[in-house]
């Protein structure tokens, strides 16, 4: 079957077999040329920060003295993980309702709050910095790893708002049709039909919004501050790596600040690929048909 639809979808004249082809190889040489400046940071940070990776590295947290050598990264590593996975708790489900109230109720009020994502999508993540500052950490009278939290959420939240609603919008109508004539209510209709059928689409844009969070510098900067020493206590200020990796890269006078630089570059680069890799992995395993071995 599959090579009865491939010999219809081939091309039968010559013209028409160039113009295919063409468009094949402008289509890989835009992929290869899109790929140049991923593949040269990456080798880049590679041939700058190998050397410094370690357990110590890893272990350890950094000196007081920017320009005193030893120390690591722990602390950095730690904070953002934390800020990360709090700031995903609070915008993925926040985010999930507004796409589903957008696409199922519609009227004024669902414009006026998708006119709302999409200037929040234009927003310098500055600007929401400064914001949450007034907001939160005015109020509390001190920098803290939860506004840093909150910053990150108002980031993850339009880019999960906008994936969430174009993944629902792509569900076929007699599908919901079909759910409402078996007597399903309209929240049991998503919980059960929508929401499992478009898992895939949400998950990746949920992995984009954690990808673009993580790496943010200027929010992090007006709210969690940083630390220098192991903290798990999200009301205290916060290290994480983009804090980290900018006030080393200031220091990059001294070597052991410029290579505390890149490897912090390196490792952060690293976890957003594995966070990646692992959210393919999932979805993958989600795909209609595969087996789950039950």
């Amino acid at each position: 079957m599959a090579a009865e639809y491939g010999a219809l979808l081939t091309p039968t004249s010559s013209g028409r077999r160039f113009k295919a082809n063409l468009v094949v190889v402008l289509a890989v040489a835009a992929t290869a040329i899109a790929l140049v400046p991923l593949a040269s940071v990456f080798l880049f940070l590679i041939t700058r920060a190998v050397g410094v990776l370690g357990p110590d590295f890893l272990l350890q947290d950094p000196p007081g003295d920017l320009s005193a050598a030893g120390g690591g990264i722990r602390n950095a590593i730690a904070g953002t993980l934390e800020m990360t996975a709090l700031a995903t708790l609070i915008a993925a489900p926040l985010g999930i309702l507004i796409a589903i109230f957008d696409t199922e109720v519609g009227g004024r009020l669902a414009t006026g709050t998708r006119f709302f994502i999409d200037v929040m999508v234009a927003l310098p993540s500055i600007v929401i910095g400064i914001f949450v500052y007034s907001l939160i950490v005015v109020a509390q009278g001190h920098f803290s790893g939860f506004a840093g939290s909150v910053a990150l959420a108002a980031i993850m939240l339009p880019v999960i708002v906008v994936s969430t609603e174009e993944m629902l919008r792509l569900i076929p109508r007699p599908i919901s049709e079909g759910a409402r004539a078996l007597g399903l209510s309209r929240w049991r209709t998503y919980a059960s039909v929508f929401l499992p059928t478009a898992v895939s689409g949400i998950f990746t844009g949920l992995l984009l919004a954690v990808s673009r969070a993580i790496g943010e510098t200027a929010p992090l900067l007006f709210t969690a501050l940083g630390n220098n020493f192991f903290s798990t206590d999200m009301n205290e200020p916060m290290q994480g790596l983009p804090l980290l990796i900018y006030r080393n890269a200031l220091n990059s006078a001294f070597p052991a600040a410029r290579d505390r630089a890149m490897g912090a570059a390196l490792v952060l680069v690293l976890i957003v690929l594995a966070f990646n890799l692992l959210g393919r992995w999932l979805v993958s395993r989600r795909k209609p048909g595969r087996s789950t071995g039950r």
